[in-house]
């Protein structure tokens, strides 16, 4: 196998945030707040770039923006399964070079205003795309966990 042959696979990241899982739920589902935390380090998401139409079948669109530059980088999912405020799942078509592929996000309550997120990616990488997309999502949830520290603009409601 090459670094530029697409195979299917399925890995997971974890992470525990210092927050409900509620709160995590309205982080990924509305558009005013995934705009502060979404995309890798070095990348900003404009309010006006993000769609959501929070239903099984219904669009969620973003474009990232390099803060360098200013290239674009749009992605066009859809909603697959939504159970609130436990799991949300979305996948996409190949597009940008990236193969076809499904993200399924489980928020798990572990008391005490703690919560376990699952992002299980299973889809189409070549090892170069999975080693980016491993970096870039672990500085999202960075940026997550950050966007959702008490006292950092977090809303609580």
């Amino acid at each position: 196998m090459t670094d530029e042959e697409m195979t299917f696979r399925e890995l997971d990241i974890v992470r525990v945030f210092e927050a409900p899982r509620e709160l995590l739920w309205r982080a990924w589902t509305d558009p005013n707040q995934i705009c502060k935390w979404w995309g890798p380090a070095g990348m900003h998401t404009p309010r006006s770039s993000v769609e959501i139409d929070l239903r099984p079948g219904g669009t969620f669109r973003v474009t990232m923006v390099a803060d360098a530059d200013g290239t674009e980088y749009p992605s066009d999912m859809r909603f697959t399964r939504l159970e609130e405020p436990s799991l949300l799942e979305f996948e996409w078509d190949g597009q940008r070079g990236l193969g076809a592929g499904k993200s399924t996000i489980t928020f798990v309550d572990l008391g005490d205003g703690r919560t376990e997120m699952t992002n299980h990616y299973a889809g189409y990488l070549t090892d170069m795309i999975q080693s980016f997309m491993v970096v870039g999502s672990n500085q999202q949830f960075d940026k997550l966990g950050k966007f959702l520290t008490p006292g950092s603009g977090r809303p609580d409601r």
